[in-house]
């Protein structure tokens, strides 16, 4: 992985959970850069190296860049989508040189759009059901990439994958995995349900085992500060 992305090991010790049904940050997080300041070759990558504030917005972005990640981490066209936007962002953050404010304005917006924080990007993040699922939303401009997860928590019987996009329209979720249409709820700043109504079990019937559902409120995963 080049230097130029958000994520590597001097942020990872946060990140090494394993994820099978759930996605949860544990450990307490370091506040060193992401960034591997040995190889720090461009001007705003020294500036970020040399300013703990910066360095801190940088760890805190690489936590929730790879828990995202994580998400959809078995999806071969959603994850380059994902990595070509996140591309663009370092691109526009190169562009600040030494400008540390500048630098630091690009890190909170963009943490804003990744973690819900923006209410343009209100549903984007990771949820979850303990011991059951997730609901994963990335933005890319107006839409959403869209990950979900389940399984029985009891034995495994069943278990449902889906991979689609969403569109939102103030709190609701408009969400399409492949021919199947169903809606999600925003019900607050920090849970994510979705009915079990008929378009559910329809989508359900297509995409998960026999009596699966993905139809639960979900609730939205915060790293540690």
């Amino acid at each position: 992985m080049s230097r130029n992305v958000i994520s590597t090991l001097a942020c990872m010790s946060a990140l090494l959970v394993p994820l099978l049904l759930s996605i949860s940050v544990n450990a307490a997080p370091r506040e060193q850069p992401s960034i591997d300041c040995r190889k720090a070759a461009s001007v705003s990558e020294k500036t970020i190296c040399a300013n703990a504030e910066l360095s801190r917005l940088d760890c805190q972005l690489g936590r929730t860049w790879e828990r995202l990640l994580l998400a959809f981490d078995i999806d071969p066209v959603q994850q380059p989508q994902m990595r070509k936007d996140q591309r663009a962002w370092i691109a526009r953050r190169q562009e600040c040189g030494k400008d540390a404010n500048c630098i630091g304005k690009l890190y909170r917006d963009r943490l804003s759009t990744l973690n819900g924080g923006e209410p343009a990007h209100r549903f984007s993040g990771v949820y979850e059901v303990k011991d059951i699922g997730f609901f994963a939303l990335y933005p890319i401009g107006h839409r959403y990439l869209v990950h979900i997860q389940s399984a029985d928590p009891r034995d495994g019987r069943w278990e449902c994958d889906l991979n689609g996009e969403a569109e939102s329209s103030g709190d609701d979720l408009q969400v399409s995995v492949e021919q199947s249409v169903f809606h999600a709820h925003l019900q607050d700043a920090e849970t994510l349900v979705v009915a079990n109504d008929d378009s559910v079990q329809a989508a359900a019937m297509k995409f998960c085992g026999l009596n699966g559902t993905f139809a639960f409120s979900y609730l939205r995963v915060r790293p540690n500060p």
